[in-house]
């Protein structure tokens, strides 16, 4: 069965599919080469940063070593995993646009390496290491080459600035200072409200942190819009990517039931009712967490603040014209079904049909969305079967979760495992 389904997949994703007047071809990284040959690689730069740490006290070098090795080993095991996508074509065009940057800025090219990641967040991030990772999900929020651009500047002003290697070491310093290991024994000798008070120095910590992190994202902007400036292209793409990436976090569309009966009710097939029923009991204990602020944690925090910023370096004046060749044009046209493809890919087979859905609703008519659903309801149903659906599909969160989302996760879990296999077949056919 496992190996029908991956031969049905190779022939589905390699194939060209029509649909209106767009072909969509799946970019895949199944290469073990290309996973052995980037690992490796990695191996050895980990190894001679690890070699290079110099710190004055042996307690903190430890505990940065200690991070570093947490660090590295979390991105070798996505590398395992066949996250980074290996695609000659890709790989040129990405390293060309972080080249152009860094060559009119006459930074060391040899410094910097640039990786295309299959996760389909609207982000990118870089590693301290002088590797700048591009999230597949990026092409979904930006709109012309330009916006692309300026963000892989914003990421080489954290390496140029060393924001992680700082940050690393500055969070070991703090973790072994004794205004911290005082307040730890403090409230340890606390007979009543232990929990409230590490609760109260956690959200220090944190709110602390993320004043910092605030700080080096509006230095990165700062030093990244002068390196980008050097390019000569489109001054206003820095402050448009920016007003994106602030509503990135919003889910802009939703399921309802009346959805779920519009796109699995066929063939005299009625849906429950009580598919969709919360176990209460089980989840109401987190509402109370609903209050607490989770724009702190943001990965690129408070953007209005940073485009007030630029806006006052930006010109009077500035040409509505931006860059948006053939090959951006291509990658961008095809980014919705690729990052559902990536997510398939990464086994999140749940986000993978809960993406695909919202799209089907309105287009009913895709043969691409149609194959999607179809393979990730074969994986989930066996998940099910498996008992190892928490594995693929996300859990049950009223903090983090839109109620959309929530009404989906109840709804893959109640579902009648016969139902499940008419709507797979309704589906099939």
């Amino acid at each position: 069965m496992s190996m029908k389904y991956t031969i049905f997949l190779f022939l589905l994703f390699n194939a060209s599919i029509s649909f209106g007047q767009q072909n969509f071809v799946a970019i895949d990284s199944l290469s073990s080469e290309c996973s052995n040959t980037l690992s490796e690689e990695y191996q050895k730069k980990f190894e001679t940063i690890t070699k290079n740490i110099v710190l004055k006290k042996a307690a903190e070098k430890i505990l940065v070593k200690e991070l570093y090795r947490e660090m590295q080993q979390d991105f070798l095991e996505k590398i395992k995993e066949k996250e980074f996508i290996c695609n000659n074509d890709l790989d040129k065009y990405l390293n060309g646009l972080m080249d152009e940057v860094l060559t009119k800025n006459k930074i060391n090219t040899q410094d910097y390496k640039i990786l295309l990641s299959k996760n389909s967040k609207i982000n990118a991030y870089n590693t301290g290491d002088g590797t700048i990772v591009i999230n597949y999900g990026l092409f979904l929020a930006v709109e012309n080459e330009d916006e692309l651009v300026f963000v892989i500047s914003h990421e080489i002003g954290h390496q140029f600035l060393n924001h992680v290697k700082n940050g690393i070491e500055t969070y070991a310093k703090l973790s072994r200072s004794e205004s911290i290991i005082a307040k730890t024994k403090e409230i340890q000798r606390q007979k009543y409200g232990k929990a409230t008070k590490a609760t109260n120095l956690m959200k220090n910590i944190v709110y602390e942190d993320y004043e910092k992190r605030r700080k080096k994202e509006i230095e990165a902007d700062s030093i990244g819009f002068v390196f980008y400036g050097k390019t000569l292209r489109n001054p206003k793409a820095a402050v448009d990517i920016l007003a994106k990436l602030d509503l990135s976090d919003i889910e802009r569309d939703s399921l309802t039931v009346a959805d779920y009966k519009f796109i699995f009710e066929r063939n005299g097939f009625v849906l429950k009712q009580k598919y969709f029923n919360e176990e209460k009991s089980l989840f109401s204990k987190y509402d109370k967490m609903k209050g607490i602020n989770v724009d702190s944690l943001k990965s690129h925090p408070d953007c209005a603040t940073r485009i007030k910023l630029i806006e006052k370096k930006l010109e009077a004046k500035f040409s509505e014209t931006y860059s948006s060749p053939k090959v951006f044009s291509e990658i961008k046209k095809n980014s919705i079904y690729q990052n559902l493809y990536n997510l398939y890919s990464l086994k999140q087979y749940g986000i993978s049909l809960y993406e695909s859905l919202k799209l089907y609703k309105k287009q009913t008519d895709d043969p691409v969305l149609q194959k999607i659903i179809y393979l990730n309801l074969l994986k989930i149903y066996e998940s099910r079967i498996n008992y190892t659906i928490n594995r693929y599909v996300p859990a049950h969160d009223n903090l983090n979760n839109s109620d959309s989302l929530n009404r989906f996760v109840s709804y893959l879990n109640n579902i009648k495992i016969s139902d499940f296999e008419t709507i797979i077949n309704n589906f099939k056919s």
